[in-house]
């Protein structure tokens, strides 16, 4: 029997974790006055989120009119900790996130539960299965990270970001341009499916005492790709477009990781590759399989100083051929290089990044990509007590200036050439 139809026959496993979700929801108010104790032998809660609210504007924005976003997340852990040091825990995040224009007339909002997890931690390294993101967040979701090695620390830390790939930015452009645009930017960044948010099965090796350590991860299909969507409404029109990268269902994913860190006195040193291999339904118009290759390397500099650079390569993809023009698609690949300062509170850096791959539009021909950020944050919760001992929380403000110029195949809603800024000003409280 296939490991995927092992797979199907276990998707009952998902109806166990809603059960468990709805448990969560439930306890959320008698947790949050406060996290317990991780101690051997006994059971512990683990309660943590954060709000981001970000208000924007673009020249090719909504109309031109001022905008704002929302993003509310609340996760819970409860976990188990043995006397010889083996934690077992589960994971359920429940996510609600809104945005809309002045005038109301674009705007939207939608309910989901990104992750749904059981996991176990021990001297064996870590085993999770689950319907969340590619790898751990102790290897993707906290830029600078050892898979994701370029960042924009003065934005937010998770949800939307304004990392590259972060998709902050682009809410408050036309959204047939946003699409447009976010189908690339993940190359330069991390291989194609580290998002991904599909019922999968991962594994992390120990760290060795050589600083190297591993991880693999298996997704049956990518049918889920953003998370169980719970409830929402929407006052934006569907672009009609589909996705340039990922048109259609994937299946049997497999995702693989090495990593090397040093760390010395001076200088804090991360350099890694991650893969994805995955096969694509019948009707992709575009690609037969998907290989993706992404390798980057972090320096942080006397704790202050920190530069990234990384770069991503789908060229091994098996491309079906343009039946118009009959010439094989363009190998997508981007590369991305960003610097970041902190002293004290405060933050600044920046970044750029170049991105190129073949569009799924009427006439398939070459989207690119460049985008250029800068961005300043300060931290005003120094103490990290607004919730009292039992929690550490962050209050930070951030402003970002995002460029971008696109260049692609031209549409009803798409130029083929266009650019322009768009301003952004927000706030973030976390706890955890």
């Amino acid at each position: 029997m296939s490991l995927a139809k092992v797979f199907y026959q276990k998707i009952r496993f998902r109806a166990v974790l809603l059960c468990w979700e709805s448990f969560v929801l439930a306890a959320i108010p008698i947790c949050a006055f406060g996290q317990t104790s991780e101690q051997p032998g006994k059971f512990a809660w683990k309660p943590s989120g954060f709000e981001n609210l970000v208000i924007g504007g673009a020249s090719q924005g909504r109309g031109g009119e001022a905008s704002g976003s929302s993003e509310s997340e609340v996760e819970l852990t409860p976990q188990y900790k043995t006397k010889s040091g083996t934690v077992f825990a589960a994971r359920g995040v429940l996510n609600l996130q809104a945005a809309s224009n002045v005038s109301g007339i674009s705007s939207g909002w939608n309910l989901t539960v990104p992750e749904l997890s059981l996991f176990a931690i021990g001297h064996f390294g870590r085993i999770e299965i689950g319907d969340r993101a590619g790898f751990p967040q102790s290897l993707v979701g906290f830029t600078p990270s050892e898979i994701a090695f370029t960042s924009a620390e003065f934005g937010p830390e998770s949800g939307e970001r304004l990392d590259p790939n972060g998709g902050l930015p682009t809410v408050f452009l036309p959204h047939p341009l946003a699409d447009r645009i976010n189908d690339l930017t993940y190359l330069g960044y991390a291989e194609r499916f580290y998002s991904d948010r599909s019922l999968k099965l991962i594994y992390v090796t120990p760290r060795s005492r050589s600083g190297f350590y591993g991880a693999a991860s298996y997704t049956p299909t990518t049918d889920i790709s953003s998370g169980y969507s719970l409830n929402g409404d929407t006052r934006t029109p569907d672009t009609g477009l589909r996705d340039a990268e990922n048109p259609g269902v994937f299946r049997n994913i497999t995702q693989a990781a090495l990593v090397w860190t040093h760390r010395t006195q001076n200088i804090d040193v991360s350099a890694g590759s991650t893969y994805s291999y995955a096969t694509t339904s019948a009707g992709n118009p575009i690609v037969r399989d998907s290989n993706s290759l992404s390798e980057g390397i972090t320096a942080t500099v006397h704790d202050a100083w920190t530069f990234g650079l990384s770069g991503t390569y789908d060229g091994f993809s098996k491309q079906r051929n343009d039946i118009t023009t009959g010439h094989s698609s363009v190998s997508p690949y981007g590369v991305v290089a960003s610097a970041n300062y902190v002293e004290g509170p405060w933050t600044v850096g920046g970044y750029y990044q170049h991105a190129t791959a073949l569009s799924v539009t009427s006439q398939p021909s070459r989207d690119t990509v460049d985008i250029g950020e800068g961005g300043v944050a300060r931290l005003i919760n120094r103490n990290h007590d607004l919730l009292g001992a039992g929690f550490y929380t962050d209050v930070k403000l951030f402003a970002s200036l995002y460029y971008y110029r696109f260049q692609g195949a031209e549409s009803s809603s798409v130029h083929a050439d266009e650019n322009g800024p768009v301003l952004l000003f927000g706030a973030r409280f976390s706890f955890f």
